[in-house]
């Protein structure tokens, strides 16, 4: 193996543990994907002219730190003029991106240490490509892979989006427009640049590419780099160059002018406008504000007492860059997802971190500049214990049947919460809901259909592994209904007269009989007795109906629901009763009557 061969592969190696190592302790649940795709969308270009696209990533909200791939495209249509990495979101890269015009081929290898990138069109190189030929050229990706920042070098690439470059014959230019050239001087130059396309946004790439077309009639080119907008360009080229390249850019914004000249003198000069800031963000001072008002150093948290009612951790983002200025920062708690928070999303210069589970935890805080350069800083916070959710109902007592409202009051605004409803049966069910911009809800429950005690609890849930303590329990009492408690009292009230009357029946047929045996005398005893008989006869009948009657209720109770089986037993015995009673009448005592 060739020295340069070696030297390679120990740079691939070295590479590789760097974006390793700087993932360690970054493992994210997300399951996302990244698409890789072009930019321009529908690029048009006419023969002879250069046009700049762009590679670009977006990662779905999944945090990246490496990608590698080949584009290829049509040599015959197309040729390949500069690839420019200086606005790209990597910063390390196994090799340089390279080209073959001959084989139609572009490849690159990049990555970016933790925390990595998130983003929608984050750049990865950009190609400025000259049109050979009318056609159309197709430029897409292949053998690619976007990679996780999740310490295992995750595949989260899902999509290459190809894009279709249409190129145009060279325009004709007729002899009246010849005429009409030599007639004044040369029109602005229309400059772009692979580099730096956008004149009001910030680069932190160090190399710029301008570009322009040399129209008809053109004789010479001038241009200059400066830090004044209204300079005259003063270096002269023949109207051959349509491309310049300037290396070494010192921070700041500068202009680049060009003009044209023709027979007839210099046309105006285009000023075209560069920002360019390669220096991350000076400072990046971490601390936090207590929800009760008090600031504490980010030093001083691992000891600080806080308190209870002082849960919520505001922590102050003051960082600052001087030249760019900071877009937004990246900060991730312990072990978990990275959290992108935009500039304008800070409230004088605070986030309200999400609540997190008590103890002691660390913050990592990556500020970003809007020119893509960045700057980290960790702290230690402490999280005191959630508070309570407290539960009251608006009834505690109502019939089966019925439903209770259920309100909730917290500290935690727009925050989910579970209702968690038992029954006095074992049955439990559950209720999803938000609380409102106060922290209180209501929820109304289904109708609660078991008699006995029902109690309802409630529980906060910040995030899957983030919950509050379960609140107090809330019993609410449930009964039946009037008919239903009407019939039980029908059946319970019939367990004792079932028995009382029997032993009034049995009372009647001792005397009955002692008498007869006594005296022995039939005559005088059916005589005497005459009138008793008729008595009984008719006490037992209305013992009777009064047992039809309840017997009635029970058969209606028994339509509204289920009868338990002490109800089941005492309505058998009812009815067994009833036929007892109905066969002494009938026989017994008409006999002796």
């Amino acid at each position: 193996m060739s020295k340069s061969a070696r030297n390679k592969t120990l740079l691939k190696k070295i590479f590789f543990l760097v974006v390793l190592w700087g993932t360690f302790g970054s493992v994210s649940s997300s399951a996302q994907a990244a698409v890789l795709y072009f930019s321009p969308v529908n690029p048009k270009v006419s023969v002879g002219n250069i046009i700049s696209i762009k590679a670009l990533v977006s990662t779905a909200g999944v945090a990246v730190n490496s990608a590698d791939g080949v584009i290829q495209f049509p040599s015959d249509v197309l040729e390949v003029l500069s690839v420019n990495k200086s606005a790209s979101i990597f910063s390390l890269w196994v090799e340089e991106p390279q080209f073959s015009n001959s084989k139609g081929t572009i490849t690159f290898n990049g990555g970016l240490p933790n925390p990595g990138y998130i983003g929608q069109s984050g750049e990865i190189i950009s190609v400025v490509f000259k049109a050979k030929k009318a056609g159309t050229a197709s430029v897409l990706i292949a053998d690619a892979a976007v990679r996780a920042n999740d310490g295992l070098g995750t595949n989260v690439l899902t999509a290459q989006q190809p894009v279709s470059v249409q190129v145009s014959a060279a325009a004709q230019t007729d002899i009246s427009t010849v005429h009409s050239l030599v007639d004044s001087v040369p029109a602005k130059p229309a400059v772009t640049s692979s580099t730096h396309p956008d004149q009001n946004a910030w680069y932190s790439g160090t190399t710029a590419t301008f570009s322009w077309s040399v129209p008809e009639g053109v004789t010479s080119v001038q241009t200059l780099l400066s830090k004044n907008k209204s300079d005259v360009p003063t270096v002269t080229y023949d109207s051959s160059v349509s491309q310049r390249t300037v290396n070494n850019l010192s921070d700041g914004i500068m202009y680049f002018h060009v003009r044209y000249m023709n027979s007839l003198g210099w046309g105006p000069i285009t000023h075209y406008k560069i920002q360019v800031d390669s220096t991350p963000p000076e400072t990046l001072a971490v601390s936090f504000l207590g929800e009760c008002g008090a600031n504490i150093a980010s030093a001083d948290v691992a000891g600080a007492h806080i308190g209870d009612e002082c849960l919520k951790n505001e922590v102050m983002l003051n960082a600052r860059d001087t030249l760019s200025g900071i877009e937004y920062h990246l900060i991730k708690i312990d072990a978990g997802s990275v959290i992108r928070i935009d500039s304008d999303a800070l409230v004088n210069g605070a986030y309200t971190l999400p609540i997190q589970n008590p103890g002691n935890h660390t913050l990592s805080v990556v500020a970003y500049d809007k020119a893509g350069n960045h700057t980290e800083s960790k702290a230690s916070f402490v999280s005191q214990s959630i508070a309570v959710p407290v539960v009251h109902v608006s009834a505690q007592e109502i019939q089966r049947g019925e439903a209770v409202t259920v309100f909730v009051d917290t500290r935690y605004a727009n925050t989910p919460m579970q209702i968690f409803v038992q029954s006095g049966d074992g049955t439990k069910k559950s209720y999803t809901t938000t609380t409102d911009a106060h922290g209180s809800l209501s929820v109304t429950t289904d109708s609660l259909n078991t008699v006995g005690q029902t109690r309802i609890s409630a529980q906060l849930q910040f995030a899957t592994d983030v919950k509050s303590p379960i609140s107090n329990e809330a019993v609410v009492f449930i009964k039946d209904g009037l008919i239903v408690r009407t019939s039980k009292q029908a059946i319970y009230g019939l367990s004792f007269l079932i028995p009382a009357t029997l032993l009034i029946i049995g009372l009647i047929l001792m005397l009955y009989l002692g008498w007869h045996k006594f005296f022995g005398l039939k005559k005088r005893l059916r005589k005497e007795t005459q009138g008793t008989v008729n008595d009984i006869h008719k006490a037992l009948s209305l013992y009777k109906d009064e047992l039809g009657n309840q017997l009635k209720k029970l058969e209606k109770a028994k339509e509204d629901r289920e009868l338990n089986k002490k109800e089941e037993k005492i309505f058998k015995e009812l009815q067994l009763n009833i036929d007892v009673i109905d066969e002494f009448i009938e026989k017994k005592l008409k006999k002796i009557i």
